[in-house]
């Protein structure tokens, strides 16, 4: 006969589930391996992945980073639990392009055997996943997939890639995405068969926080400043917002774009502003790691994408109270509401983009109380207590099969 207790809701268990599979999960959660691989860039991808790896090591897991560089959002602190291991790739005249999938592989391989790792999480299916894949046959160690946009949108569904590519995410033990949009896209585009759970990016809503502007100076009583940042790809079309703005200084000559960010079609942008004689009325500061501070600075902030997945720096302008003037494409209008936490205007279209930000400019109730929502928002969906323990979730799930 089994002894018998109570707990505080006067239910009856007995002593010998405290080692059932359920339990053992949750004594798991208390210190986890986890091996993360991403592109350790200022792109979407790879902050979320580091944030995630910084807020897994605040929970008491160990955060293990395997890529090719120190992830450039940790790359001046070292949080306690988090570990960084670099892929080396040989340089050898054989190779017209060194093979730094099966480099990757092989580090995955020495980390999780050398640590002890319970599970490997690659950020960015091409080519981590493939290598996870890899790693997973010889070493066991279980691999989750979360995608992010253009792996499977661009890259990830060219002839070129897609049949490994799709082949190593319908192989892995988990798959995730970061909007249904995206969830979508993989099932149509990769014809993935198995389930792929939504888990959302997610910001530091402390971080990212309505405050006092010091990055720069400025006149609250005057115009708006509208905020861009992107990476300065074709896909961004950061020269709609460019054309836009010609559109928004004839009617109201004090209002100021910033774009924030570096990438290849900076030049061609610089061109245009010249071009439209825009120099006084639209600035570039380059990469700046203190996005944060300059979002306090402005006053809305506008995404003018060809396609997104769930940008991370739409949300990052939310959590900081701004309103926003996005395109309605992608996971976008999973993020923002129309006329509620922001205004959403179709791709490619200047007239309907400075139609918004004049109307903005014009009523700072509008801004404040689209703003508040925007915040509210990100505090209700999109921030690390919202989001981590569904990751952890996911890890709970694999490591009990």
């Amino acid at each position: 006969m089994h002894r018998e207790a109570y707990g505080v809701i006067g239910q009856p268990f007995h002593f010998y589930t405290l080692f059932s599979p359920a339990i053992l999960i949750h004594f798991w959660r208390l210190g986890l391996k986890i091996g993360i691989t991403c592109y350790p860039t200022v792109g979407g991808s790879g902050i979320l992945a580091t944030r995630l790896g910084v807020e897994l090591a605040k929970r008491g897991h160990e955060a293990h980073f395997i890529t090719y560089e120190r992830p450039v959002a940790i790359q001046h602190v070292d949080p306690e639990n988090v570990f960084v291991h670099l892929v080396s790739v040989l340089d050898y005249p054989l190779f017209k392009y060194p093979p730094y999938t099966i480099a990757l592989g092989s580090e995955m391989i020495r980390v999780s055997e050398q640590h002890n790792l319970d599970i490997l999480h690659v950020h960015y299916s091409i080519p981590h996943s493939t290598a996870a894949l890899l790693a997973r046959g010889m070493s066991n160690v279980p691999y989750v997939v979360t995608l992010h946009g253009s792996d499977v949108t661009i890259l990830g569904s060219d002839a070129s890639y897609l049949p490994v590519n799709a082949h190593s995410i319908e192989a892995a033990d988990a798959v995730t995405a970061v909007s249904e949009f995206m969830v979508n896209e993989a099932f149509e585009r990769l014809g993935i068969q198995q389930k792929i759970h939504m888990i959302p990016n997610f910001v530091d809503a402390e971080v990212y926080s309505p405050a006092q502007c010091d990055a720069i100076e400025r006149n609250n009583d005057g115009d708006v400043v509208v905020a861009h940042i992107s990476n300065f790809r074709p896909v961004k079309r950061v020269h709609d917002l460019v054309y836009a703005m010609a559109m928004v200084t004839k009617k109201a000559p004090g209002v100021r774009l910033m774009l924030v960010g570096d990438g290849p079609d900076r030049h061609n942008v610089e061109i245009l502003i010249k071009r439209l004689d825009l120099k006084e009325q639209v600035f570039l500061t380059g990469f700046r790691s203190d996005v944060a501070n300059l979002l306090r600075c402005s006053d809305v902030v506008a995404l003018v994408s060809q396609t997104e997945s769930a940008p991370l720096t739409l949300l990052e302008g939310m959590s900081s109270g701004l309103p926003v003037v996005a395109t309605s494409v992608g996971g976008i209008p999973e993020i923002v509401e129309d006329g509620v936490n922001g205004f959403l205007v179709q791709p490619k279209c200047p007239e309907e983009i400075a139609e918004k930000i004049l109307e903005l400019n014009s009523d700072r109730d509008l801004r404040r109380r689209l703003g508040e929502a925007a915040r509210r928002t990100v505090l209700e969906r999109y921030t690390a207590e919202r989001v981590v323990g569904q990751y952890l979730d996911i890890y709970d799930k694999v490591l009990s099969r």
